[in-house]
């Protein structure tokens, strides 16, 4: 979890640190909205940086997840929802991206940061709009396509400039028990748009991109640090991501 707060410009040495930091995003939290048992208040800036905390009425935090106002939206089809081992309010939504005229493209998993007010109303079937954000786990740069395509090894295939696999760690599993179905995927893609923010609480940068892969766009989180590349428009990106995204339409 701590690589994805740096995404978002929250960098934290040590627990006290952390802590801290999320007193300072509690003291400035909106309620989005309740249900009968918890509220989900929110909190994000002006660089779209965003943190999702889950309470119960009597108070306590239950379950926070960092975020991000992302630009992007997908379209997809809802099929279930996955297990967290430890926690309910991190459930994957399971769900197939469908294009505009409803084909299936591929299925993916997301976590949702809004899970605890949406959950009941999502269906099998039921077609979703989704604004999705992408943590980069890790993270490898080409100043452009050429550059990308030129970096194939002497008797290696390469990857398309645009290619997508979901839940990486499920190709792992040969032979063994599938694994539960992750958030995360691994992909390739263009980036379109790109540009460093500052977290208006801690102060700290981070890196926003818009990255076109196969099946859509995704708004990219990543750390601006020395050991991450800086992204610019016209590079070819590929990394493995962690994905959370907001239902935006299609609830009624």
């Amino acid at each position: 979890m701590t690589s994805h707060l740096a995404c978002i410009g929250i960098h934290a040495n040590d627990k006290a640190a952390l802590g801290h930091v999320m007193d300072s995003l509690l003291e400035h939290t909106t309620t989005a909205g309740t249900t009968r048992d918890h509220e989900l208040k929110v909190w994000s800036d002006a660089s779209g940086a965003s943190y999702s905390f889950v309470f119960n009425h009597a108070g306590k935090v239950q379950c926070a997840t960092p975020g991000f106002r992302a630009e992007s939206r997908l379209r997809v089809r809802a099929t279930g929802f996955a297990a967290h081992k430890s926690c309910r309010f991190c459930d994957p939504l399971a769900a197939e991206l469908v294009d505009s005229d409803g084909h299936v493209l591929y299925p993916f998993a997301t976590q949702l940061d809004d899970l605890v007010l949406v959950r009941e109303c999502i269906q099998t079937d039921i077609v979703l709009e989704l604004a999705p954000c992408a943590f980069a786990e890790s993270l490898q740069a080409w100043p452009d396509k050429a550059a990308y395509e030129a970096s194939r090894k002497p008797g290696k295939a390469l990857l398309g400039s645009q290619f997508f696999i979901p839940n990486p760690a499920s190709l792992m599993s040969k032979g063994s028990p599938p694994r539960p179905v992750e958030p995360r995927a691994h992909f390739t893609g263009h980036v379109e748009a790109a540009d460093v923010r500052t977290n208006g609480v801690t102060g700290h940068p981070f890196q926003h991109a818009l990255v076109r892969t196969y099946g859509g766009t995704y708004d990219v989180l990543a750390a601006a640090d020395e050991a991450t590349p800086r992204l610019r428009p016209g590079n070819i990106v590929r990394g493995t991501f962690w994905l959370v995204a907001r239902v935006t339409a299609g609830l009624g």
